[in-house]
This record gives structure tokens, C-alpha cells and sequence, in this order.
């Protein structure tokens, strides 16, 4: 191998571990934008996920909570298991859009007297 031919593969071998970019400051400001938009949306998203996890922690919780220390007190072993499996086949008609949120809602304030209203931004 001669000189020439060792200097072309020392050259070559130079290129292969280190790549350049040359980027314009506006290519530069849109990569970042992009990386911060999909950072922002993977944080949004595990946010709701976090919401609705504990929303649904409480949604089972707390009736279930009030069943056994104020009406089930003493049977509450065998009926909750059921009063549960209802909740969920409700909830999954909910996801379905079997159910009506305006209707659940009119009905929690007619038999249950609470009016959840949506707050005004």
C-alpha cells in the first residue's frame, strides 16, 4: 500500500467517525420546536392518563367506601364483587357512548340532589 493510498483511507476512515450538519438557525429552530411539541404531547398525554387512573381509583373507592361502613356493614363481603362488575359494565357503555353524559347528569341531580356543572373558563 502506498502513501497515497494510506492517506486516502486515513482520510476516509476521519469522515466515517465524525459527520458534520450545516444547518440554517431557521432548521435549527424547527428541530427544536418539533422535539418540544412531541416532548409537550407525551406529557400531556401522561397527564390524562394520571387523571383518569385517578379518577377512576375514586370512582370505585369512595361508593364502595360508603356501601360497607353505612349500608352493607355486615354483608359487604359478598355484595360488593357485584355492585363493582355493575359500575364497570356501566362505565364501559360510558366508553361505548351508550350513555348519555347530559342524561347521567341530570339524573345525579333529580334522585341524587348534586349538580355538577362545568366550570366557565
Amino acid at each position: 500500500m502506498g502513501r497515497a493510498e494510506r492517506h486516502r483511507n486515513a482520510k476516509n476512515e476521519k469522515k466515517e467517525r465524525k459527520t458534520t450538519y450545516n444547518l440554517t438557525r431557521e432548521q435549527l429552530n424547527n428541530m427544536v420546536h418539533e422535539r418540544i411539541e412531541k416532548e409537550l404531547v407525551r406529557m400531556k398525554q401522561e397527564a390524562m392518563e394520571e387523571a383518569v387512573n385517578t379518577a377512576m381509583l375514586l370512582l370505585l373507592s369512595l361508593p364502595l367506601k360508603v356501601l360497607m361502613e353505612h349500608y352493607w356493614t355486615k354483608s359487604y363481603p359478598k355484595r360488593m364483587p357485584e355492585f363493582i362488575n355493575y359500575v364497570l359494565v356501566y362505565y364501559e357503555q360510558w366508553q361505548k357512548g351508550e350513555l348519555d353524559m347530559d342524561e347521567l347528569r341530570e339524573e345525579l341531580w333529580e334522585y341524587g340532589g348534586v349538580r355538577l356543572e362545568e366550570a366557565e373558563d
